[in-house]
C-alpha cells in the first residue's frame, strides 16, 4: 500500500489478526486515533501548540493549537484533520482529542481507516451477526506485510536497543495510551518492555505538540476508562 499513517499503524496492532476484533476498547482507542492525527500533523509541521501559563495564567493559557503550516499533506485523512484543526484554531489540544468535544478528530475516522485499509488489501470486510441477529462487522488480515513491518520496527526499537525514528517513538507513546503495548509485543520480560517504552516516550524526541497530543490523547482514555469502571460499579 501507499502510505501509511501513524493512526492507521495503531489500528492495526489493535486490532486481532484473526479475528478481526479489536484489543482494546474504544474509549481508549478512539482519542489515541485522534492524538495520531494530530502528533503526524505536528511532525510535518503543520500544527503547533502555544506555551503553557503559569501560577493563575496557566489557567486561562492552557495550551492551545496553532497552525503553522495549511499546505495540503497530500493524505485526505489528514487534511480533513488539518482543516479542522484550522477551524478551531486557538483552542485548547484536548477539544480536538476528548471524544466528546464537537471538534474531535475521532469522528468517523476510526471507520474509515478500517474501509481504507481493506481498500489497500491489508483488512478483509467480514460480514456477519451477533446471537444470530445482530449484524456485526470484522476486520481480519488478508496481509500481514504492513503490520510485520511495524513489529519489526518496534522489536527494534523496545528490545533490540535500535534508536527509533520520531513516528516510532509516537507510536510506542500511543500504544502505552491504549494500554495495548504488552499484547504488540509478546516478550517474557515485560517489566524492562514498559521501562524502555516509559524512557523513549518521556525523552527529549518530539516537539511539544507531538508530545501535548499524546498526553491529551492518554487523558481522555484514561477518563472515559474510569468513568466506565465508576458507573459500572
Amino acid at each position: 500500500m501507499g502510505r501509511v499513517l501513524i493512526a492507521e499503524e495503531l489500528l492495526l496492532l489493535c486490532l486481532d489478526p484473526e479475528s478481526g476484533r479489536s484489543r482494546v476498547g474504544n474509549d481508549r482507542l478512539d482519542p489515541a486515533l485522534a492524538g495520531a492525527l494530530l502528533a503526524e500533523l505536528a511532525l510535518l509541521e503543520r500544527v503547533g501548540v502555544t506555551d503553557e501559563g503559569t501560577g493563575w495564567s496557566a489557567w486561562t493559557q492552557r495550551r492551545r493549537v496553532t497552525i503553522t503550516d495549511l499546505r495540503p499533506t497530500d493524505d485526505p485523512e489528514l487534511d480533513l484533520a488539518l482543516q479542522t484543526v484550522a477551524e478551531g484554531e486557538g483552542k485548547p489540544v484536548k477539544d480536538f482529542v476528548t471524544s466528546f468535544s464537537r471538534r474531535r478528530l475521532s469522528k468517523g475516522l476510526r471507520q474509515r481507516l478500517l474501509e481504507r485499509l481493506a481498500a489497500a488489501g491489508v483488512l478483509d470486510r467480514r460480514a456477519g451477526t451477533i446471537l444470530g441477529f445482530i449484524p456485526s462487522t470484522t476486520w481480519p488480515e488478508r496481509d500481514r506485510r504492513a503490520e510485520d513491518e511495524v513489529r519489526q520496527r518496534l522489536h527494534a526499537a523496545l528490545v533490540a536497543g535500535v534508536t527509533p525514528t520520531e513516528r516510532t517513538v509516537t507510536l510506542v507513546a500511543l500504544l502505552q495510551v491504549t494500554g495495548a503495548l504488552t499484547k504488540v509485543l509478546d516478550v517474557e520480560d515485560r517489566k524492562a518492555l514498559k521501562a524502555r517504552a516509559k524512557v523513549l516516550s518521556e525523552g527529549d524526541w518530539a516537539a511539544k505538540a507531538v508530545k501535548q497530543a499524546i498526553d491529551e490523547a492518554g487523558a481522555a482514555a484514561a477518563s472515559a476508562a474510569a468513568g466506565g469502571a465508576s458507573g459500572g460499579s
